[in-house]
């Protein structure tokens, strides 16, 4: 029987919380859910695409063309050129995602490695990201601090005395490379980007990479808790309780040939026949009569009925959501009963 009860609203509640996903690519995967791209700073006087450095990524049977010079001025604008919050009124349309102890610049060539928004959710979860590139019969392990900075992670201490210096370019130096900041990851937008200088001037077109990271993904969590008062929900609708499996529900005299103007031919959308039997066989009837009585089994005291479906509707009535116990759960008449529904979106 379908009983509609308005909900307190301390028995609503709601929660959000965050969910991280791991994610692994390598360069077989460039052109899926991952690109690595170069990009390079030069004049845009007498630009020639012919002689301009070209990514070329294959995903299937179809190839496209990245050029270097429309990508690093698109990742210097975006990220690099005005990173100040004094100019973000100016350029309304950037992400600049910009956050404390970060360093940022660009150099003439870098590696940009961009993730589709299908495999970073909301972003990249911040301290996750692990780029290992083989170069030149090298490997170089680069990782991200949290703050948006890429570093070599074999320079670890280099780099955290050169950050702990707020970025003095005298500090965290070494012989073989600063291993300092060598590039900037962008979380929400899933952009890398890795300065190609020294060591790193292969870094994502070597031998091979492996990019590991988390995911992020909110999600909110409903609670909504339904009572039961004992003696409140006594009564069922079910078909089954009533004789001859007649039902509660009436349908007018019908005939065979009634047109759908007045509607009466709702009659075919009931079993075939109000009293079928074991296999349900029967012609449809021109009108269907309720049960007068309920079946033997149930008019003593000690039945009550059992609950096997909740439905919650939301302010117009509209039913959102849809809640089954494991089995059917028998009220009583003397205790409560309560249940407790959740559901994420």
């Amino acid at each position: 029987m379908s009983i509609y009860k308005t909900l307190e609203i301390s028995d609503q509640f709601k929660r959000v919380f965050e969910t991280n996903k791991n994610f692994r690519f390598n360069q077989n995967d460039s052109g899926s859910g991952i690109f690595a791209i170069k990009a390079r700073d030069k004049s845009f006087r007498n630009y020639n695409s012919g002689s301009d450095e070209i990514t070329t990524i294959t995903s299937g049977s179809i190839s496209t063309n990245y050029f270097g010079l429309p990508t690093w001025n698109h990742i210097n604008t975006r990220y690099y050129k005005h990173i100040t919050q004094e100019d973000k009124p100016l350029i309304p349309y950037q992400s600049f995602d910009i956050r404390p102890h970060q360093s940022r610049s660009l150099h003439l060539s870098s590696s940009v490695f961009s993730i589709t928004r299908d495999v970073i959710g909301e972003k990249i979860k911040p301290g996750t990201i692990k780029l290992t590139d083989t170069s030149n019969g090298k490997t170089i392990d680069i990782r991200d601090d949290e703050d948006g900075n890429l570093y070599d992670f074999n320079f670890s201490s280099s780099f955290a005395a050169h950050k702990s210096s707020s970025f003095d370019m005298s500090q965290g130096i070494d012989a073989e490379g600063s291993g300092s900041v060598i590039g900037n990851a962008f979380y929400s937008d899933g952009i890398l980007v890795v300065n190609q200088k020294g060591t790193y001037k292969d870094v994502g077109f070597g031998t091979g990479f492996t990019l590991r990271y988390q995911s992020t993904h909110k999600i909110t969590e409903y609670e909504y808790v339904l009572r039961a008062p004992a003696g409140e929900f006594n009564m069922t609708s079910n078909i089954s309780v009533t004789k001859g499996r007649a039902g509660n529900i009436k349908v007018p005299q019908t005939s065979s040939d009634a047109t759908d103007t007045d509607r009466s031919w709702v009659y075919n959308l009931f079993p075939p026949h109000q009293s079928p039997g074991n296999y349900g066989t029967g012609s449809f009837q021109s009108q269907y009569i309720p049960a007068t009585q309920s079946i033997d089994e149930i008019t003593g005291s000690s039945w009550y009925p059992y609950v096997s479906q909740m439905g919650i509707y939301d302010i117009e009535g509209d039913l959102i959501a849809v809640a089954k116990p494991g089995q059917p759960v028998q009220l009583s008449s003397t205790l409560s009963t309560t249940f407790v529904v959740r559901f994420d979106v």
